[in-house]
């Protein structure tokens, strides 16, 4: 009987500490709710295409950081906290795209390629956004990119983001990102930027 519990008693014991010491939130000047962002681009005065790009870049620099120490956020708390994933900054920017009136959803792949990166990386999602009746691809992972031409090319199928599969994905990346924290700490270093650390461009 006493064996049945040391699993659980044990995975508790390693995934606790991460989150209680997961990074807090910096200072970040600028907008932390999707009102705000929406109210950045509609006063650009910019519309069509060049209103989306707007919608790109204004949440793409809201998230100076990029993590995966912050998973279990909802898209709203990762805003607030200026830090996040694919599925948490490009669901806020559905949110503004949509606040702006442009009809967007969200999609994902299981394995894409690029962000300067030779190598595949797992599970990023990213807008579909009908601009000028064309359906074109949108992502917030930096604010050089711009719609129709993203920082990356899906390897797999493209596939709508379903609630299933938002939660299935973090699951399934919680034991990498606690291996990593710990391996971290254990060896006096700070985690990959692959976990948590500034964002390019």
């Amino acid at each position: 009987m006493r064996n049945r519990w040391m699993i659980p008693v044990a995975l508790t014991a390693a995934v606790a500490p991460v989150r209680l010491f997961a990074p807090r939130p910096e200072p970040v000047a600028g907008p932390a709710t999707v009102a705000e962002l929406i109210a950045v681009c509609r006063a650009t005065g910019s519309t069509g295409r060049a209103l989306a790009d707007a919608a790109v870049q204004a949440v793409a620099r809201a998230y100076p950081h990029y993590s995966l120490w912050h998973l279990g956020e909802s898209p709203h708390a990762s805003l607030r906290g200026h830090r996040g994933w694919s599925h948490q900054y490009n669901t806020v920017l559905l949110e503004v795209l949509q606040g702006l009136g442009f009809d967007a959803r969200l999609v994902h792949a299981a394995r894409v390629r690029g962000f300067r990166r030779p190598w595949w990386l797992a599970g990023h999602a990213w807008v579909k956004v009908v601009v000028d009746g064309h359906e074109l691809d949108a992502c917030a992972s930096t604010a050089a990119s711009r719609v129709g031409h993203p920082p990356f090319v899906a390897l797999t199928s493209e596939l709508p983001l379903r609630t299933v599969t938002r939660w299935a994905t973090g699951i399934a990346l919680v034991p990498f990102v606690v291996v990593e924290v710990w391996r971290s700490w254990l060896a006096g270093r700070p985690v990959a930027p692959w976990v948590y650390g500034p964002r390019e461009g």
